[in-house]
């Protein structure tokens, strides 16, 4: 869609220099021509630029600046002496000659093309409409999640600011053996469907450890007065944060996976902390 509005505007610019320009040549002057008979630089005849719109552009002298035809064809004489060469909805003929120095460039916009570029066109804005609809339901998933888990994350907050690289190490850890366990398992026939569950856990259990880790990466980014804010509206804030950096290109993958490993250590080590109360008791 880029190139299609930068090749419209292109046009409209081009159709304003060739109407304002007068349509003759001179030496050191600009070849304009919309429609009608062919522009002709003959041998021996040097211009700055042709321009031109629904005619063909026939070179045999010089043109010290460039070609420019659309919806049209450019004919190279041999004597023909050009820098560069660009026509859109056309054909170059004698492109190879030594003429050309610098450069030729054709594009012809055919059905294919078209077709192409639509479908094209079609992909990129149903990813972005993808990635918008994935990022509102991270916000509300997360902002939910948070709201109903707020009253059980005293405790995290001790953790992550005293052991945060401990808990990264915890979880990623945990998930290589988790990841050789998996593949082990499924080396057997009964043991893909418990692979399975493994990962699943795993990852509930990451998503659980994330809650916390939002709420950390929130109270050191987010300005203090959004812990005066209603629970809800705080949450809410800290989940558009979360989700904005995980948007990033190639910085967010980043971060979400080193939150999750996080998350996940911080899960863990809750646990296994929970565990031990029970038996002590």
């Amino acid at each position: 869609m880029r190139f299609v509005y930068r090749f419209g505007l292109g046009i409209i610019i081009i159709s304003i220099l060739l109407f304002s320009l007068p349509n003759y040549a001179l030496a050191d002057a600009i070849v304009t021509q919309v429609g009608g008979n062919p522009i002709t630089v003959t041998e021996g005849h040097s211009v700055e630029t042709v321009l031109s719109v629904g005619a063909d552009a026939r070179i045999a002298g010089s043109v010290t600046d460039a070609v420019f035809v659309v919806n049209g064809n450019v004919y190279l004489e041999p004597t023909a002496q050009v820098d560069l060469v660009i026509d859109l909805g056309g054909h170059v003929y004698n492109s190879a000659l030594k003429g050309a120095k610098t450069g030729v460039f054709e594009v012809n916009f055919t059905e294919k093309l078209m077709n192409e570029t639509l479908l094209a066109g079609a992909l990129l804005f149903g990813i972005w409409v993808l990635r918008v609809v994935v990022s509102l339901l991270g916000i509300v998933f997360f902002t939910g999640l948070g709201y109903f888990m707020r009253n059980r994350l005293s405790s995290s907050e001790n953790l992550l600011s005293t052991a945060f690289i401990r808990l990264f190490g915890i979880g990623t850890a945990f998930v290589m053996l988790l990841v050789s366990f998996a593949v082990l398992l499924t080396l057997t026939v009964f043991g893909i469907p418990i692979a399975v569950l493994i990962l699943i856990l795993g990852v509930i259990a990451a998503v659980l450890g994330l809650v916390p880790v939002m709420q950390f990466v929130g109270n050191k980014v987010l300005s203090p007065r959004i812990l005066e804010y209603p629970a809800i509206t705080r949450w809410l804030a800290q989940s558009i944060l979360f989700v904005a950096l995980v948007s990033l290109p190639l910085i967010g993958f980043v971060f979400l996976i080193a939150m999750g490993l996080t998350g996940l250590g911080l899960a863990l080590t809750i646990g296994w902390r929970h565990v031990k109360r029970r038996k002590a008791s």
